[in-house]
């Protein structure tokens, strides 16, 4: 799923609910459901082994929460995508190349929101931050020096890898934008970062890396 058609199933969706929240009165619940995606950029995964750095990619995620008063308690899902776009193996020897290849995760958090007071009438900032898990999938990553190496040196090196799953965290802040009595925009930057997985290669080595992330995502939240 790209970055296009990820932001167009959310604007089908925010024209398909903001119709049916306006055909009800009824005053919003506490629960809500939380839909979003942006882009995200400046990825990069490091170990001992070298450290590999990511194209511009994209987030979805799906949120449960729950309000009391400023504060806001949530359950969420996220899915993220890049490609590769450089290599730098540990020891001078190759040196950094541009790679070629793919990662993908999921990442579940438990997170905490504070809303700060309306400003400018509908606008409302928020700040948060979240405790979790996550988990990367490496496809066919290599450089072209890592795909000609020779057998004796450990070659030809490209990698199909799924990580364990470990501990990760993020920070969020934001501001919000109330449509109706139901139905809230959200526009967010997000920090992620998670502490060092376990990825066991062909080979039967394992290595260590770690990732971290900045993005921005457009979300819509609705209250049920």
């Amino acid at each position: 799923m790209t970055l296009t058609r990820a932001f167009t199933l959310l604007t089908a969706l925010s024209g398909a609910v903001l119709l049916g929240s306006e055909a009800r009165a009824a005053e919003a619940s506490d629960f809500y459901f939380s839909a979003s995606t942006g882009p995200m950029w400046r990825a990069r995964a490091t170990d001992s082994a070298g450290s590999t750095t990511f194209k511009t990619g994209f987030t979805a995620s799906g949120a449960l929460g729950y309000r009391f008063g400023a504060q806001r308690l949530e359950a969420e899902y996220t899915y993220f995508a890049n490609d590769c776009d450089t290599t730098d193996p540990a020891g001078p020897a190759i040196g950094v190349e541009p790679s070629s290849g793919d990662a993908d995760g999921s990442v579940f958090m438990a997170n905490y929101y504070y809303d700060f007071a309306p400003i400018a009438g509908r606008f409302q900032p928020f700040v948060g931050g979240g405790l979790g898990s996550y988990r990367v999938s490496i496809n066919g990553l290599t450089t072209p020096s890592l795909r000609t190496l020779p057998a004796e040196w450990g070659g030809p090196v490209i990698v199909y890898a799924k990580s364990s799953w470990t501990l990760a965290y993020q920070v969020r802040c934001g501001v919000k934008y109330r449509l109706t009595e139901r139905a809230d925009v959200l526009l967010g930057y997000r920090y992620l970062k998670g502490s060092d997985m376990d990825i066991n290669l062909v080979d039967g080595s394992t290595i260590h890396p770690n990732a971290k992330l900045h993005g921005v995502d457009v979300a819509l939240h609705i209250s049920f």
